[in-house]
């Protein structure tokens, strides 16, 4: 583990300062282990981790941290991220469990080979975060569609399951992405999945969320590529969001609980026929905004509520064929897109 610069100023407040008896007696040493992490948590991580070196009596109070955030901001004499992250998680303490893991790389510097990061990070961490983990790197830092001729070059991320964590979060610009395909997120409620492309069409992340994740309440999907079918049976769903999933030609989802529902641009970008498909008996609020590319294109909203709390429809044109399902919604908004009309066939009279 690559830990650049040392803890001069740290290791001067711990060994005491000023006069005989404060050098004699290191009195933040004797606080207890919840008060030193505490004091811990005060510091970027990197720092956190350098106080092993102060005495015998630090050397593993890091390996307890309640989280562990990286963030090479925090970290500009790093030279290599990536080892850090790896050594941490490495070095963690066993007899504990790891808390949140938030790693936030936005300089290409850091990242390095940004898939080897996170390929390591997931696989380190999958089986013992018990809480959230957060992995984000910018476009900045690795986005692997400017990196590559052909989109289909881009390098491939295999993803574990999470047994037990309880949010998951990635954010990586052009990776490919892999879904597990055995394991659970056994006790996973939030999911959210930034700008990944999938290879097998969406069957991956339909399979996931479908079989894999009987705990999940949220999923927010934005901005991914090759996701064609998108077919989602989740009992325990509460929200769900799919924004600019690109190429999205048929949407499915059945769930006995999902109360929101949000779809924001994914049907405007594919040239074949598309179908939205809900089976939601309990939905309150539907927001949807898009446009229909074909005349052909189905929605077939079956087993829903006659009545909503909240409907919103943006830049539809065939909107009706939405609002006919519904009796009633407490409150209504439509965003219609009029073309402009020319000032020259405009007339005026006095």
């Amino acid at each position: 583990m690559a830990l650049d610069g040392g803890g001069e100023v740290l290791a001067r407040v711990v060994s005491g300062g000023g006069d005989e008896e404060s050098r004699h007696h290191d009195r933040i040493s004797d606080l207890p282990d919840t008060l030193l992490l505490h004091i811990l948590m005060l510091l970027p991580l990197v720092e956190a981790v350098r106080t092993c070196v102060l005495s015998r009596r630090w050397r593993g109070a890091w390996t307890r941290l309640p989280r562990l955030a990286f963030d090479d901001d925090a970290a500009p004499r790093v030279s290599r991220f990536g080892n850090l992250v790896d050594g941490v998680l490495r070095g963690y303490a066993d007899d504990v469990d790891m808390p949140d893991v938030l790693i936030s790389v936005r300089r290409r510097s850091s990242a390095g080979d940004a898939v080897r990061l996170a390929t390591s990070a997931t696989r380190l961490a999958a089986g013992s975060v018990a809480a959230r983990f957060h992995l984000y790197l910018s476009s900045a830092a690795g986005n692997l569609y400017n990196d590559v001729v052909e989109e289909a070059a881009a390098a491939t991320l295999q993803l574990p399951c999470f047994p037990r964590a309880t949010e998951f979060a990635l954010d990586f610009m052009g990776v490919d992405l892999r879904m597990p395909s055995a394991g659970t997120f056994a006790k996973l409620t939030k999911m959210f999945i930034r700008g990944v492309r999938f290879t097998d069409g969406g069957e991956g992340i339909s399979t996931v969320v479908s079989r894999r994740c009987p705990c999940l309440e949220v999923l927010l999907l934005h901005r991914v590529r090759g996701v064609k079918v998108l077919a989602l049976l989740a009992q325990s769903l509460l929200f769900l969001r799919v924004s600019m999933v690109m190429q999205l030609q048929r949407l499915q989802v059945v769930s006995e609980s999902l109360r929101e529902m949000q779809v924001h641009r994914c049907f405007s970008l594919t040239t074949a026929p598309t179908s939205m498909l809900l089976n939601v008996p309990v939905l309150e609020e539907l927001h949807w905004e898009d446009h229909y590319p074909h005349d052909d294109a189905r929605v077939s909203l079956w087993g829903l509520p006659r009545c909503l709390q909240k409907l919103v429809i943006a830049e539809l044109p065939r909107f009706t064929k939405i609002l006919q399902h519904f009796h009633r919604a407490d409150t209504l908004r439509l965003e219609i897109t009029i073309a402009p009309i020319s000032l020259l066939s405009i007339y005026f009279y006095v």
